[in-house]
């Protein structure tokens, strides 16, 4: 039936070409036109009767097989079953599952590429709305070489540019390959089985599935749906998996299979041929060689497993090995056969995992441990970011709301971190080893240069949601105050809040010994500024005391809020909750804002870098589930704008009374942060610290080398006595990290090589 069919496509195709060719090498006259039409009529009857006695022999044919009875019943089963499978196969995809059921849980198990300011690859993480344990990398370009082997051995007919949803359309354009089914299969597989039956006495032969049909096949396994075991469901999803994902000649289809494809399986869990390539040779899958690209050809079949014994990792190398050979003798499309055999034969079992060069410092000697470590690329990074993975996570959760990144728009697929990966991974194994008679469980260390790059870094425990900052907000609500006008030397009435909340007009309740400058009252352990500050203040001169009310208005207050990205914990009253300091801020936060308020006191220049974990990230967009091919990125590594009102919080003048103010807790006799004052080769210009409900924070600025550093320490600890002092550990550790760097890699490199 089929030839029959393809056999009138033919004939029509030709009547119609002969036409159209008679049509063109006439002229356009009266005379030439009649000619035509006569020429026309002869070329359309006569193929009509050819395509008629084309009919007249198939049903001869199927006279024939009627009258032979024994035949035609199981024949008319066999036509009966293949129309059933027609019927299946047969239709349009199902964009609303595909959409809401699919595709999410494809792009929820893709991990995001994470590359260090020196482009070191370091390894892959999870997307931020991502649960499983192993995403594997998103595919954007199959090595053609490895795609063609491929397709020449498991399904030669696929092809892409079939749009046919409709047994009709597929007859007329290409019916071997019909939404992602080869239809012919049945009637192969059935000659198959016979000739396996004869052979070979059983009935084990496995069937023989499409590209698509396999894609199906392990999408399902790892996300079942109901029930998927069904074979009448698989049939039915060919046509949605087919033809949502050709689009662009098929790259989101390969995107989809060798993603989803175990090539090597470490844990019991497999990962699919970007990890493969990178693990295995180091490379990205652009830059591999002819040859390796046909051993991944060799896994694709049989994948590498890692958990193995070296024994039989290597016997199993030499299988791939003989595979791949076995591809290249059989294959119609290598040229050069000998040559590409030899460069097999020399490939050597690969020390797995690969370490890129850049890393192998880090890495040390290969042992059986850094090989678990680092036998996948999730945990390669999780080896490699130690504390600081889970502020990128933090960062990311925050860009994706930020810029509306979700499953229906774009596809994350690389980040470049804004620090040196080595520098802070020696600091992690600096800092733990030189703390770890404080058994400090909960705790953050960060430290930012003036150009906005996280030179420290160092997570362990500390809550994303802490209760108010305290005493620190001083920092923030001082901008204010100075904003307004105060000096100083400016004073304000030293007594509770809550008493000045129910009135704001009895400043004769304030006794003259109760008011306090502004630079003690810094200093101090207290809040700063009181509720009473942003409605009454005092100043001394020489005709003696006089006590001014000037409430801040709250534009100013939110214009604060704004540009630190200040969230407050009361909801709704801003001023209150700024002067208690019940700010709702994580140390990553804190460091941001603090590195702002840095920038704009302390940098001549006044050109502005924000603070970026994040240098950039490269992205895909999705349109109706279909990933566009074209890579774009966002790039956080340029200055930024502050706001005009903003900016005008640190003019020259204003400058010059921050600086006094935050200055004082360090360098006056009554300041807290004495202590602070020419500490291990640094000049700290202005420290704060907060105690508060068992969260202890130690924020400032130093300079070192004429370059500004802004810090955060902030520990959460029940033992409030011992606190001062490992706080003080903790500050001399990171300082003597960035001032004795040499140090602080060579005790990392004695801890790891036992030396």
């Amino acid at each position: 039936m089929t030839e029959l069919f393809w056999s009138i496509k033919v004939k029509l195709t030709a009547m119609l070409n002969e036409i159209k060719w008679s049509l063109f090498i006439r002229k356009y006259d009266l005379k030439s036109l009649k000619n035509f039409l006569f020429i026309a009529w002869d070329i359309i009857v006569i193929q009509a009767i050819i395509i008629f006695s084309d009919i007249v022999r198939f049903f001869n044919f199927i006279k024939n097989i009627i009258s032979q009875k024994i035949i035609f019943i199981p024949l008319s089963i066999m036509f009966m079953l293949f129309g059933v499978y027609l019927f299946f196969i047969n239709g349009k995809p199902d964009n609303k599952l595909f959409n809401e059921k699919i595709f999410p849980k494809f792009y929820y198990d893709r991990a995001i590429e994470i590359y260090d300011e020196k482009d070191s690859f370091i390894g892959s993480i999870a997307q931020p709305q991502s649960s499983v344990t192993n995403p594997s990398l998103f595919i954007e370009k199959t090595p053609s070489l490895f795609w063609s082997l491929i397709k020449e051995k498991y399904d030669p007919k696929l092809n892409f540019d079939s749009n046919a949803t409709s047994l009709y359309e597929a007859i007329f354009e290409d019916i071997s390959y019909y939404n992602g089914i080869d239809i012919s299969e049945p009637f192969s597989q059935s000659k198959r089985l016979i000739e396996h039956l004869i052979t070979k006495q059983n009935l084990e032969l496995k069937s023989r599935l499409t590209l698509t049909q396999q894609l199906i096949k392990l999408f399902l396994k790892k996300y079942p749906l109901e029930q998927s075991n069904s074979n009448i469901i698989r049939l039915k999803l060919a046509k949605t998996f087919f033809h949502k994902l050709k689009a662009y000649h098929g790259a989101n289809f390969k995107a989809w299979l060798f993603g989803e494809k175990e090539f090597f399986i470490i844990d019991g869990k497999g990962y699919g041929l970007k990890d493969c390539a990178e693990i295995f040779f180091g490379k990205s899958l652009d830059e591999l060689s002819k040859s390796q690209e046909i051993i991944l050809v060799a896994m694709y079949e049989k994948p590498f497993n890692i958990n193995q014994s070296l024994k039989e990792q290597k016997r199993r190398w030499e299988d791939i090995k003989k595979d791949a050979i076995e591809i290249v003798n059989n294959s119609k499309l290598i040229k050069n056969h000998y040559k590409v055999i030899s460069d097999i034969k020399k490939i050597h079992f690969p020390k797995l995992p690969y370490f890129p060069d850049t890393l192998m410092e880090i890495v040390g000697e290969i042992t059986s441990k850094t090989k678990e470590e680092f036998s996948s690329l999730p945990t390669r990074s999780n080896v490699l970011l130690q504390s600081s993975k889970a502020v990128l996570t933090q960062e990311l959760e925050r860009l994706f709301k930020t810029y509306s990144i979700s499953p229906k728009n774009r596809l994350i697929t690389k980040i470049v971190i804004n620090f040196e990966l080595d520098k802070i991974f020696y600091f992690n194994h600096y800092l733990k080893e030189e703390l770890d008679s404080l058994n400090l469980s909960n705790i953050w260390v960060s430290v930012v240069n003036d150009r906005g790059e996280m030179v420290r870094l160092y997570q362990n425990g500390i809550s994303k949601h802490l209760e108010e900052i305290g005493n620190i907000s001083k920092i923030f609500s001082t901008l204010l105050f100075v904003d307004r006008g105060d000096k100083y030397y400016t004073k304000y009435c030293d007594k509770e809040v809550k008493a000045e909340i129910s009135t704001e007009n009895g400043f004769s309740r304030c006794s003259s010994s109760s008011w306090i400058d502004a630079r003690r009252l810094f200093a101090s352990d207290k809040m700063l500024p009181l509720y009473d500050g942003f409605i009454k203040y005092r100043e001394q001169n020489r005709r003696g005391d006089n006590i001014y009310y000037r409430p801040i208005h709250l534009s100013k207050i939110e214009t604060l809020y704004k540009n630190l990205e200040l969230v407050s914990l009361e909801n709704g009253k801003p001023r209150v909750d700024l002067g208690l300091g019940k700010l709702k801020m994580t140390p990553l936060e804190m460091q941001i804002a603090l590195h702002k308020i840095t920038q704009l006191i302390y940098k001549s220049n006044r050109i502005f870098y924000g603070l970026k974990l994040i240098k950039s990230l490269e992205y895909h967009n999705i349109n109706s589930g279909i990933i566009n091919p074209k890579t774009e990125f966002f790039s956080f590594n340029s200055p930024e704008q502050v706001t005009p009102t903003f900016k005008n919080f640190f003019t020259k003048k204003r400058r010059i009374i921050l600086q006094t103010i935050f200055k004082t807790p360090i360098y006056k006799s009554y300041g807290s942060l004495q202590w602070l004052k020419n500490y291990i080769s640094v000049k700290f210009l202005f420290a704060q610290e907060s105690h508060k409900n068992g969260i202890y924070w130690l924020v400032g600025v130093f300079k070192k080398s004429n370059r500004y550093y802004s810090f955060t320490i902030c520990i959460e600890d029940s033992d409030r006595n011992k606190i001062k002092e490992k706080i003080k550990r903790v500050l001399e550790a990171t300082i003597k990290s960035i001032t004795h760097e040499r140090e602080m890699k060579f005790n990392y490199m004695k801890q790891l090589f036992r030396d």
